[in-house]
């Protein structure tokens, strides 16, 4: 049973959200807040799994409250769904450590997933933070308009995603370390990419 929490100033989001997950047995809403203080107490009562929270929309819930979550209670996982999509906005929480990012106007398919990778530990992005982070250009219609990745670029992104490190990569493909950080460095010249998504992209490429 995955145990949430909901902070979210905004009464109908917060409804919805229960509305949302009322048919999934083994997700359990313990409770809902509007302010910090009042998340804070909750937290201390219910030890949840997962908070679902809003940072941007709410003067009682700030981006400097998620550090403090983060900080004092680091066994609870945060999923940040938000309307935001400013790329600089979504960077600022990844950068606080934030696996889990989803838009409002995601499915709620995505919400539950993301509900389910946060409980894990594991990273997930919806596909307009995604978008928002890398561009379309990751999103293409047809293959011919994909970024020119070649297919051992491809296949070291999946390997990554997978968990494994240069070494195990070097080693499952007969190559030498530095080859693995060449190819590294030359698809992040070609995405912008960073690695920190590499599960999401992997499952891009795989509709290709």
């Amino acid at each position: 049973m995955i145990d949430i929490l909901i902070a979210d100033n905004q009464t109908l989001t917060r409804e919805g959200i229960k509305a949302t997950l009322a048919n999934i047995l083994d997700i359990n809403i313990t409770g809902s807040a509007t302010h910090f203080i009042e998340l804070e107490q909750l937290i201390i009562t219910h030890q949840p799994r997962v908070i679902i929270l809003d940072p941007y929309h709410n003067q009682r819930l700030t981006v400097a409250n998620v550090k403090t979550i983060r900080s004092k209670y680091p066994a609870a996982r945060l999923l940040v769904l938000s309307n935001r999509r400013d790329r600089g906005e979504v960077q600022e929480l990844l950068d606080l450590g934030i696996k889990n990012y989803v838009f409002k106007e995601c499915s709620r398919e995505e919400l539950v997933h993301a509900i389910y990778s946060a409980a894990k530990g594991e990273q997930f992005f919806c596909k307009n933070t995604f978008e928002t982070l890398f561009g379309n250009k990751l999103l293409p219609e047809k293959d011919d308009t994909l970024p020119q990745l070649s297919s051992r670029e491809t296949e070291l992104i999946r390997l990554i995603a997978d968990g494994l490190t240069n070494k195990d990569i070097a080693e499952k493909l007969f190559l030498s370390v530095h080859t693995i950080k060449t190819h590294r460095k030359n698809i992040i010249k070609k995405l912008g990419f960073t690695f920190k998504n590499t599960a999401e992209l992997s499952a891009l490429l795989q509709k290709r």
